[in-house]
């Protein structure tokens, strides 16, 4: 008896999944092997796919007073139970197959229902973290702080700079007496484009800082870098530029390159462009590397203030710039890190999925947080969404 009511369930799960076109071969087998005529089948399926059916029905049992039939059925005879007939028990089982049918479908529609709802809710609130929202904010060398959330903006005592929300430009003719510097900060979000005032530009990407020169009037040029920034230096051969980021140095004449320098990361990415740069440590003349050939890169290990070159596609480290991610056999973790800064979100991932895991493929920047996710879990990773309280939530499909 047991075993006809396991089946039963087993079979009422089957039809739900099919009815909601997540059957499987099992499922389809045992309802093709199901006990009843075709045309019984069809008319319990047709009921079945009714949603106001199942509403009905969900409510009618609902209203069953179980603990009061529960009492009833103890108080029964057992003489009462064997005397039965047998037509009489294949009639009851066949009512009760039918109404576990009925249930195991039903509860199976309305648990579907309710994930739907709920991947519906988590989609949604992921595709509320929008990109680009991050506001930079730049800090004057009087300690006078601009958060940069205007198309333009004119501030006191700064003539001869262009001051946007997405910009600054700094003329070549600007007079000092002595050099400033100017901080800017761009917070996870954000990105922001500079140029100099010897003519050099910056585009900074999310979570960087920037200190850097107004005037131009230095014996050397030199930039402070916390994050990631591409550079096209405006050449000068008598006035080198420096970027240095801790103890990390790029010395370069005119070129252009990407300096990959985030706080905490173990190593510090430089990608040549164009030109050539000079790649060492602060103080350290021992320590260097010539970059001289297009899409070669210096690795510096902060660890052991090693320095190492390889060949890379570019576009890879600069694409970015262009409003592009590109990933080529990216661990997870690697393309969590990147996807947190740009859209400004905190997630959760166990340290095994980060790593377990590669991605290779490009999408926009400005694309939505979701679409992205579901680009990359199409590709093969089984992974599962959820966001609480803000955070990302990302584990392992089971």
């Amino acid at each position: 008896m047991m075993k006809k009511i396991v089946d039963v369930i087993k079979l009422g799960e089957s039809v739900g999944r099919k009815l909601s076109d997540n059957a499987t071969e099992t499922d389809k087998r045992r309802i093709s092997d199901w006990d009843e005529t075709a045309s019984d089948k069809e008319k319990v399926l047709e009921k079945l796919s009714d949603p106001d059916y199942i509403q009905e029905k969900t409510l009618y049992y609902k209203s069953f007073d179980i603990a009061g039939a529960w009492k009833r059925a103890k108080v029964r005879k057992l003489a009462q139970q064997k005397s039965m007939h047998s037509k009489m028990r294949k009639l009851v089982w066949g009512a009760a197959a039918t109404v576990a049918v009925l249930l195991s479908v039903t509860v199976y529609l309305f648990q579907q229902d309710d994930i739907v709802k709920e991947n519906v809710e988590v989609h949604q609130a992921i595709a509320n973290i929008l990109p680009g929202r991050g506001v930079p904010v730049l800090y004057l060398d009087d300690n006078r702080q601009i958060a940069l959330n205007a198309d333009t903006l004119d501030i006191e005592g700064t003539r001869g700079i262009e001051v946007g929300k997405k910009m600054i430009t700094y003329s070549k003719d600007q007079i000092g007496k002595e050099e400033k510097y100017n901080k800017i900060v761009v917070p996870k979000g954000g990105e922001f484009h500079l140029v100099l005032a010897d003519g050099s530009e910056i585009w900074l990407n999310a979570e960087s800082t920037l200190q850097y020169f107004v005037h131009d009037i230095a014996k050397e040029r030199v930039v402070y870098l916390q994050g990631e920034a591409y550079f096209k230096i405006a050449k000068n051969e008598q006035r080198p530029f420096k970027i240095i980021s801790g103890e990390h140095e790029v010395k370069v004449l005119g070129t252009e390159f990407n300096v990959n320098a985030y706080l905490g990361a173990p190593m510090i990415y430089t990608t040549l462009i164009e030109g050539k740069v000079n790649v060492g440590v602060v103080n350290r003349p021992d320590i260097g590397q010539v970059l001289q050939k297009n899409g070669r890169q210096s690795v510096y290990n902060q660890n052991n203030k090693s320095i190492s070159l390889r060949h890379v596609d570019p576009r890879i480290y600069t694409a970015w710039k262009d409003g592009y991610f590109i990933f080529r056999y990216s661990t997870l973790r690697e393309v969590m890190q990147q996807l947190s800064r740009w859209y400004d979100f905190e997630y959760e991932v166990p340290d095994m999925l980060l790593d377990k895991y590669h991605f290779s493929g490009e999408f926009k920047r400005f694309d939505n947080l979701d679409r992205v996710l579901e680009i990359i879990r199409s590709t093969g990773i089984p992974f599962v969404l959820d966001i609480k309280n803000g955070k990302v939530i990302i584990r392992e499909e089971a």
